[in-house]
Formats: structure tokens, C-alpha cells, sequence
């Protein structure tokens, strides 16, 4: 029997194969709990749609994507924080306060996709990494001022 795959079944294919397996398998197994749906033309013509409106989405996010980046690497956002006695900053300056500075900068990202290893916690300049989409990243210098001093 001709199936066309859904998702991927292993040591028969991928999604969107088009293969032949037994009626008993296809109807007891793949197509009930929808990993396959049988062969036909009109199937066919409703998957090729489905894909091509998919790519189009797919190439329009990753090229606002690109242009965020580029966006992005002009940018250079300061702020300025007290300091303790011993040189650190009371609390710290986490992807929370980071987006913030973003959006007074005319630039909106969540937090979640800005890439800290850890919160930033002494004075100095740190270049910080933005996940823009699937294999895009972007960067920003952030310069972290103690309260008082000029740049």
C-alpha cells in the first residue's frame, strides 16, 4: 500500500516520503496514530501547498531575522549602576534589564532570547549574543558604566 509519511518512522522513512508498506501495517499502525495518511493525489497537491506556504514563512522570518541582526551590530547600548565598596554592583544586570535597554533603543527582544552565561555583576564593556531564529544569532556591545563616570 502507497502512504505518504507524516512524521518519521524509523527504518521506513522520513516526513513527506512517499512509501510501500503493508495494508496491515499502514491501516493498524501508521495511520491511526497518525504518522501516515494514505496515497493520493489530492493528499499529494494539499502536502506541496502546506510546504510551499511553510518555506515562504520559513525565509521571511530568517530574512527579519538577518536585518535584526544587522540592526543590532550598530547598536551600543550604555547604562550606568552603583557600585558597593568592593567594586561590584548591588544586584546585577540580568537579560531582563538588558531587553529594556533594547526596547528604550527602539529595539524589541524577550529575554529569553538573549544569551547571558551568567548575570553581569562588575563595570566594563560585554559583548552580548541575541538568538534571532533557527542557526542566527546577532550581537550588541552593552557598556556598563559606574555611576558617575563619563564615556
Amino acid at each position: 500500500m502507497k502512504i505518504i509519511l507524516m512524521k518519521e518512522v524509523p527504518k521506513i522513512g522520513k516526513p513527506y516520503d512517499v512509501v510501500d508498506v503493508k495494508r496491515g501495517y499502514a491501516r493498524n499502525y501508521l495511520i491511526p496514530n497518525k504518522l501516515a495518511m494514505i496515497w493520493t493525489q489530492k493528499n499529494i497537491d494539499g502536502i506541496n501547498k502546506s510546504l510551499k506556504r511553510f518555506s515562504k514563512g520559513v525565509d521571511k522570518k530568517r530574512q527579519e531575522g538577518m536585518e535584526l541582526s544587522e540592526r543590532l551590530a550598530s547598536i551600543s547600548v550604555k547604562t550606568a549602576i552603583k557600585l558597593g565598596l568592593d567594586g561590584k554592583i548591588h544586584g546585577s544586570i540580568t537579560s531582563h534589564v538588558i531587553s529594556d535597554l533594547l526596547k528604550a533603543e527602539g529595539v524589541e527582544i524577550d529575554k529569553k532570547f538573549i544569551l547571558l552565561d551568567e548575570p553581569i555583576k562588575h563595570p566594563g564593556i560585554y559583548d552580548i549574543y541575541v538568538h534571532l531564529g533557527e542557526n542566527l544569532k546577532g550581537s550588541f556591545k552593552l557598556v556598563v558604566l559606574e555611576e558617575g563616570e563619563q564615556s
